[in-house]
């Protein structure tokens, strides 16, 4: 058979995972879908990932694309890695795609959600940020304002990340509490890019805006000083979540 491109779509549970890539003596997502696909293939793949989270970050809607000339349908492929995967990372859908396909050059958008917690809990300390302090959501949600449109995000961008350029197009930011997990509040951004750590600065920076420490308007400022010095601390990596990848 011809080779062929299959489409995958992925969860991972990322606490226990350094990131996406592989690398080196450590466990990653890219490599343990490898081993999978190569136990089955019976040789060695590579495999295409959409984003690369970093190590503690999970996913809902990861997106890899893979070359082979495996000749079962893509739903059985989907089947087999799932049997072979660990418990903490699946296949959630399998899919022939055009041989042009590119899981990461052409997405044209990437959306990513936050979770912060106001209370402790066993259930989530590992899928959430605990914040202890009160936040002040309206000000908050003003802060968040400056940051639809096309901007420089240097500010929010982790040192050493040094990428062609560091402008991003947000096409949508919001804010909300959701009364069903104790008043959890959930950060969602979408983007046509985003740069190493620009979520989660963003966060960080922002529940200083909810603690008071920082006004909507020195938000802003932030933004403009395109310094990553100038901006807030990065919030930890367990509460974020890529969840979706989207390609028209």
């Amino acid at each position: 058979m011809h080779d062929r491109n299959l489409k995958f779509t992925l969860e991972y549970d990322g606490t226990d995972f350094s990131g996406w890539q592989v690398q080196p003596e450590v466990r990653t997502v890219q490599g343990v879908l490898e081993d999978a696909l190569a136990d089955l293939v019976g040789e060695a793949v590579r495999v295409t990932g959409a984003g690369r989270t970093d190590a503690g970050v999970h996913a809902l809607g990861q997106v890899a694309s893979v070359t082979t000339s495996l000749a079962l349908p893509a739903e059985k492929v989907g089947h087999a890695l799932n049997a072979r995967l660990p418990g903490d990372v699946r296949i959630v859908k399998a899919i022939d795609v055009p041989e042009s396909f590119h899981a990461r050059f052409d997405a044209v958008s990437r959306s990513y959600f936050y979770l912060i917690g106001g209370a402790a809990s066993p259930i989530w300390r590992r899928n959430c940020w605990f914040v202890s302090a009160p936040l002040a959501e309206a000000a908050m949600r003003d802060a968040l304002a400056v940051l639809e449109g096309e901007h420089d995000f240097s500010s929010f961008c982790l040192v050493g990340s040094e990428p062609d350029h560091h402008r991003c197009r947000v096409a949508g930011i919001s804010l909300e509490c959701d009364v069903s997990f104790g008043g959890m509040v959930t950060l969602r951004i979408v983007a046509n890019r985003f740069l190493r750590g620009m979520v989660r600065s963003i966060v960080g920076t922002l529940v200083e805006v909810g603690r008071g420490k920082i006004t909507p308007g020195e938000f802003e400022t932030i933004l403009a000083a395109r310094d990553r010095g100038a901006a807030g601390p990065t919030a930890p990596p367990h509460g974020l979540y890529l969840e979706e990848v989207r390609y028209d």
